[in-house]
């Protein structure tokens, strides 16, 4: 059964140096691991959407859990899928700009532009239409 958890967490530090080892990583790990999903930094925040066997993507997720790199991670979306949205890797270095914010207040009606703050019934919508943004660069 392949399982899609997509979760948000705070970056331990302001700068983003780790970014790097963080992609680097998640590429050689995921690859091996069958997994497959999107990134995206955004203000001191990673969304992640992971996309796998379920046992996998969960055991996965509790390893980022334990990461020093991220603090407080939510799961915004834990769902059973039957394909998956990103069958390549990609990562997206999103900035606050006049389209991602339109594209953030479409799935999140209260205004905030907090990523905590996402709507779980349209969280999945809501990466898929950041990873259409011309902010996002595709990896694989």
């Amino acid at each position: 059964m392949l399982l899609r958890i997509i979760y948000v967490s705070r970056a331990s530090s302001s700068l983003p140096l780790e970014l790097k080892d963080i992609l680097a990583s998640s590429r050689k790990n995921n690859r091996a691991l069958r997994v497959t999903g999107a990134m995206g930094f955004l203000d001191g925040l990673y969304l992640q959407y992971l996309e796998g066997d379920a046992s996998v993507v969960t055991t996965l997720y509790k390893r980022i859990e334990e990461d020093p790199r991220h603090s407080e991670p939510k799961i915004l979306e834990s769902k059973a899928i039957s394909e998956r949205a990103f069958p390549g890797w990609s990562m997206g270095l999103l900035t606050w700009n006049d389209e991602t914010k339109k594209v953030f207040q479409k799935f999140n009606l209260s205004g905030s532009l907090d990523l905590y703050d996402a709507d779980a019934a349209t969280i999945d919508s809501l990466v898929r239409s950041l990873a259409a943004s011309a902010n996002w660069m595709a990896l694989s």
